[in-house]
């Protein structure tokens, strides 16, 4: 049921954020193309003002995409879970961490294919205004200096940013769970809820910071490369998200399952 629920999820935000994704690599590939075009002598007077036009454009698409995606993150828990529509989805034969599930995957998708849309922004970009042997040979430059000596690091902190979307997610369902249990006010509810979890943690992490005690001597030998080699610190980042993730979900759950209040 877990796969129903995911797939219709997936399709719901695709008909909102496939639009802008496409939308983004189009505009990228308009700027470019006037950027390439201005390098003539014969056209650069009007090509530039054309390449601001589509420059400011694109900056104003990856802006909305950000923002929409924000909003279809909380929406789509909100709405779907908490609103009207939660009567039909908790009369639905699935669990409640099925649904928590559906939604956060859902989301950690869409928000991977925006920062591949973004990546295959610049890549487009660079490869219509650069020469392609020149953008090739770049390219492979770029890879042999990542990935010679680096690999294990480079894994590692693209680990840590999955795990940290993953967690602010959870974040995210939690304080909208908090917010909802009050009977008005609900998105204000929220975001103090919200703005709450990250006071928390800073409380919580001031006495392991740089400056304390705990986590100060931790990272003084993991950035010691003869006592713990430099990964060690993103494996400390890791754990973190992960705990993070799982008291974030768990809230989450808990309030739905058993405190749910849809009045």
């Amino acid at each position: 049921m877990l796969g129903k629920l995911l797939k219709y999820e997936i399709k719901a935000m695709g008909r909102v954020m496939l639009p802008l994704y496409v939308a983004m690599l189009f505009i990228a590939g308009l700027f470019a193309l006037n950027l390439r075009l201005g390098m003539n002598p014969s056209m650069k007077s009007i090509m530039e003002k054309i390449a601001i036009i589509a420059g400011f454009l694109f900056v104003i698409c990856v802006m909305a995409v950000a923002v929409v995606m924000a909003v279809m993150v909380i929406q789509r828990y909100y709405k779907n879970l908490l609103g009207n529509e939660g009567y039909l989805m908790f009369s639905l034969p699935v669990t409640t961490m099925d649904h928590i599930l559906s939604k956060g995957l859902s989301s950690f998708l869409w928000i991977l294919i925006g920062f591949a849309t973004g990546i295959a922004s610049g890549f487009l970009m660079v490869g219509i205004v650069s020469d392609l042997p020149e953008f090739m040979e770049e390219l492979t430059r770029v890879r042999q200096l990542f990935f010679q000596g680096h690999t294990k690091d480079l894994i590692l902190l693209i680990i840590v940013a999955l795990v940290g979307v993953l967690e602010a997610l959870c974040k995210v369902y939690a304080a909208i769970s908090v917010g909802h249990l009050f009977n008005g006010h609900r998105l204000f509810f929220s975001i103090v809820a919200y703005i709450a979890f990250g006071i928390v943690e800073m409380i919580i992490m001031l006495p392991l910071s740089k400056d304390g005690l705990v986590f100060g001597r931790v990272i003084d030998a993991v950035m010691d490369a003869e006592k713990i080699p430099t990964s060690g610190f993103l494996w400390i980042m890791i754990v973190i998200s992960l705990i993070g993730m799982v008291i974030y979900g768990a809230v989450a759950w808990y309030l739905l399952d058993r405190k749910l209040n849809l009045e």
